[in-house]
């Protein structure tokens, strides 16, 4: 914001954010609202004929606290969803970033409870910690925002073309067979990443050792080339990695979709299609229930004007109704309900990192069964 200009804040009675913050540069009225952007206003001159409206001039710093205020509290309800496949966010390295989502440092996503994952370019995603640092003040001057799925996308296109434009790809052969694809920062040759198909790709030294090497060879290729690459080294690696441990296989709609075992669309007994890749006992366990998840969430229905929702302690947990601990139940105004006993519904917080399976119909009357069980 200009430090010339005059800022204001309308406050409504009864209501927790501010109606706009407006900004005056010296005859032109601005206002940023609910739309979450700027535009022409004449709502100052309205404040007289609005008897719950208020107005408070505010220093510039405190301007741009209520705008970021205003932006994460209503993307939350907007986009924070107990019925998408995963909770979308940017994370900014400074606060006012959340003004332009085209300066996001990370994109981020949530697939169930607490556990959150950044994306880490060329169709992959990793563990990560930043919301839960933000959170709890560890990274004071960053903030993050709530996306929606086509914003996540857009943030995704943005992450993957600094890839590509700062960066080189190169697959490394070992007797012509693909064995590596390395990743190099143009502006910095020491900062060789190798993708062997193991999910964790690792600092490397093959771009220097393939030119020592007749049998090596390092081939610079575009970075679609590069992602179709590490899909089929990741295929080959689970291959042999989960031989005499495999559990099941995941099923996959195309080749670049086994680089994110999450974007599986089913788990089976037996290979079948062409891009099935092996899991273990606990990548079964933990893919299967997501995919529970994922479907209840996609068919989820209102019961009597609400969504209804079991709670569960673990992921796992979720495969059997007997396990909920509690109950929640959401109506069209984001109003969240917990219920104590028969009949009675208490406020509640939005489940923002809980455990929540959708509820249909018959699976809310054994759910409530149990939650009264558990609260006599």
């Amino acid at each position: 914001m200009s430090p010339e200009a005059r800022h204001v804040i309308i406050l409504v009675e009864g209501q927790g954010l501010p109606l706009a913050v407006v900004r005056l540069t010296g005859a032109v009225e601005e206002a940023f609202t609910h739309d979450l952007r700027w535009e022409p206003s004449d709502l100052l001159g309205r404040v007289p004929s609005e008897p719950d409206w208020t107005v408070r001039e505010v220093g510039v710093s405190d301007a741009n606290g209520f705008l970021v205020e205003m932006i994460r509290t209503i993307r939350s309800r907007d986009h924070e969803s107990e019925l998408t496949d995963y909770k979308y966010y940017a994370s900014f390295k400074d606060a006012l970033g959340v003004l332009d989502l085209d300066t996001a440092d990370r994109l981020l996503r949530r697939p169930e409870g607490g556990v959150e994952e950044e994306y880490a370019g060329h169709r992959t995603w990793e563990r990560s910690e930043k919301l839960h640092r933000i959170d709890s003040g560890l990274d004071k001057q960053e903030e993050y925002v709530a996306l929606s799925l086509v914003e996540a996308a857009h943030v995704k296109k943005l992450i993957d073309a600094q890839w590509d434009r700062a960066c080189t790809h190169h697959v490394v052969l070992v007797d012509k067979r693909p064995v590596a694809v390395v990743t190099q920062v143009a502006k910095d040759p020491d900062s060789e990443l190798a993708f062997t198909g193991d999910p964790e790709p690792q600092p490397s030294r093959l771009l220097a050792q393939a030119t020592r090497e007749p049998r090596m060879d390092a081939v610079r290729t575009s970075m679609a080339t590069a992602v179709e690459t590490m899909a089929r080294l990741s295929l080959r690696w689970r291959t042999e990695a989960r031989a005499g441990e495999t559990a099941g296989y995941a099923v996959f709609h195309q080749l670049t979709d086994v680089l994110d075992v999450d974007s599986a669309y089913d788990v089976v007994p037996e290979a079948q299609g062409e891009f099935a890749v092996p899991l273990n006992a606990s990548e079964k366990a933990r893919l299967t229930a997501r995919l529970h998840l994922r479907n209840a969430r996609r068919e989820a229905q209102p019961i009597d004007g609400h969504f209804y929702f079991a709670v569960f302690e673990q992921l796992h947990e979720v495969m059997d109704l007997d396990n909920a601990r509690s109950l929640l139940r959401v109506d069209g105004a984001q109003q969240w309900e917990t219920l104590r006993q028969e009949g009675q519904w208490l406020p509640a917080s939005k489940p923002r990192k809980l455990h929540t399976l959708p509820l249909t119909n018959s699976g809310l009357d054994r759910v409530t069964r149990q939650v009264q069980r558990l609260t006599r």
